[in-house]
């Protein structure tokens, strides 16, 4: 009898290998549809702006120079020395040394698809102070050397130009400066900049300046801060941000309305700020990495999905083996307990049974949202368990039991995906409950003395 006991467990744990094959076609498939959420993503970006960043404003002061080079020719004693006369073109940069954006982000969902995705319309202005350069900031001329400045231009960077929604109203020292296109930077490529009147040009003395802009983008705004001082303002609609890059707000106030957040950083490093210049193609690429020098400089905020329907979905597919186990665990102990033969095509059965609930919970939330299409799918996945029990078990008292512990069980998966900060902690103690009632349920069994049940088995 202890032979037939050991084929049974056996024959029990491969059909529960067997049932991870479908557990795990349904996690392809979630990971799957949660690309082609990334696609609409990126069709939408693409169709209007995607995420943007700004980088400064800044004031780029060329530099023309001309100076003596002492050159060698020959060898020996014909060895000469000459001076030939040299050119190079340098950039002064002039970070500004107060930094203030004062903004509202006004979000609205778009529809692509089946997905919704957050794209917004920014409201800002700059403000803030540029200081004559110190000297130690100025080029160092070489022998002989003779120093002509160009036309100073004022620089924003912008990851996507296409975002802005209006032309950008710019003041500088009580000028009024025209935008152009580019940024004429190799670090800097995406953004504009406007040629500074020579009235203002030299530099003597500080310059007020004010940019007021609208932008538009998808999914995140980010800010890399190149002043001395920098404070931001945002307000939204938005109630669901998540704060990121390399600052966090110093305040936030986040209710259902929207959100209001504050960020101060000041005099950051200078190597920082050169830093981001000169990284080629990658100082205001459109989607920062999260190593880059923008990412790990900015203050950024993102539009999050309260509810990620497939970041959830696939959470609760991997409590899926523990739900197998379970139900098999509990089918064991009705087998052999009371004497009721259930043969493994049945176990297979309400396994896969299972199974189809979590593909259930993902197709129906793309349509309904994510808690309706949870209460779905566990009713019609427990009501068809329990319909099919109560042929099996011989009776509609067993089945209704069973199904409603799984129905408390689908319940308690439930709190758990929620409770993202304390998933793991509930996720702990479900197991241990289960594991507690199984072992508390069996502690009285004489698993030696189970020979009646084991030839009811047989018999079938």
């Amino acid at each position: 009898m202890q032979k037939q006991l050991f084929w049974k467990c056996l024959s029990l744990f491969v059909l529960g290998l067997m049932l991870l094959i479908p557990l795990g076609m349904i996690e392809s498939t979630v990971a799957e549809r949660s690309h082609f959420r990334e696609e609409a993503v990126n069709q939408v970006a693409a169709n209007s702006a995607r995420a943007q960043t700004l980088i400064g404003p800044l004031l780029v002061l060329p530099v023309f120079e001309e100076y003596d080079e002492e050159i060698s020719e020959g060898e020996g004693e014909a060895r000469r020395t000459r001076l030939v006369r040299r050119t190079r073109n340098r950039d002064v940069f002039v970070f500004p040394r107060k930094l203030t954006l004062e903004g509202g982000l006004n979000v609205e969902q778009r529809a692509y698809g089946l997905h919704q995705v957050a794209v917004f319309d920014l409201k800002g202005q700059l403000s803030g102070q540029f200081d004559p350069p110190a000297e130690s900031d100025l080029p160092k001329p070489g022998r002989n050397g003779a120093v002509r400045w160009g036309a100073p231009r004022l620089v924003l960077g912008l990851s996507d130009p296409r975002g802005l929604i209006s032309e950008p109203k710019i003041k500088l020292g009580g000028s009024d400066l025209s935008p152009a296109r580019g940024t004429g930077l190799g670090g800097m490529k995406n953004g504009f900049q406007a040629a500074i009147p020579h009235a203002v040009a030299g530099l003597t003395q500080s310059l007020p300046f004010r940019i007021e802009l609208r932008l538009a983008g998808t999914e995140s705004f980010g800010l890399v801060p190149l002043a001395d001082q920098t404070v931001a303002s945002l307000s939204s609609n938005w109630a669901h941000p998540s704060f990121g890059g390399g600052f966090l707000p110093r305040e936030r106030q986040v209710d259902e309305q929207g959100f209001r957040a504050t960020w101060s950083v000041s005099a950051l490093a200078a190597n920082v700020q050169r830093d981001i210049l000169n990284q080629p193609g990658r100082a205001n690429e459109a989607t920062p990495s999260s190593g880059s020098v923008e990412e790990q400089n900015s203050f950024r905020v993102r539009l999050i999905d309260p509810v990620d329907i497939y970041r959830l979905s696939l959470r609760a597919t991997k409590y899926g083996v523990l739900f197998v186990v379970l139900t098999f665990a509990a089918f064991f102990m009705f087998e052999n307990l009371r004497s009721l033969p259930i043969h493994p095509v049945q176990y297979g059965l309400v396994g896969l049974a299972l199974a189809i609930f979590f593909l259930l919970l993902l197709s129906l939330s793309e349509h309904v949202g994510f808690a309706w299409a949870y209460l779905v799918a566990a009713l019609a996945s427990s009501g068809l368990i329990t319909a099919y029990l109560a042929a099996v078990l011989r009776g509609w008292k067993p089945a209704l039991a069973f199904g409603s512990g799984l129905g408390l069980l689908l319940g308690a998966l439930f709190g758990v995906l929620l409770s993202e900060q304390n998933a793991l902690l509930l996720g702990s103690l479900l197991l241990f409950a289960a594991l507690a009632a199984l072992m508390l349920g069996t502690r009285s069994i004489d698993w030696y003395r189970l020979k009646p049940a084991l030839q009811a088995n047989a018999e079938a």
